[in-house]
């Protein structure tokens, strides 16, 4: 539950530019993965980008969270 909690303080509290990479990731992943179904269903390509590109996400937010981290307190 304290985790549940955790990461809805973390939400509230992310920038939009955050906010919006998300949403870009979600939208983005969603039309290739259409696009993966309708081109070439056989091979499952759309999975590598979603990897990376969720990587890096984490990773900003992350570095994001740790840097702001200091200026909560």
């Amino acid at each position: 539950m304290e985790t549940a909690r955790k990461l809805e303080r973390i939400a509230r509290r992310l920038p939009s530019y955050l906010k919006f990479r998300i949403m870009q990731y979600v939208v983005m992943n969603l039309f290739l993965v259409l696009l993966n179904y309708v081109t070439s269903p056989n091979c499952w390509w759309v999975g590598w980008v979603a990897f990376g590109w969720g990587l890096s996400l984490s990773i900003e937010i992350i570095s994001w969270y740790y840097t702001n981290k200091e200026e909560k307190r």
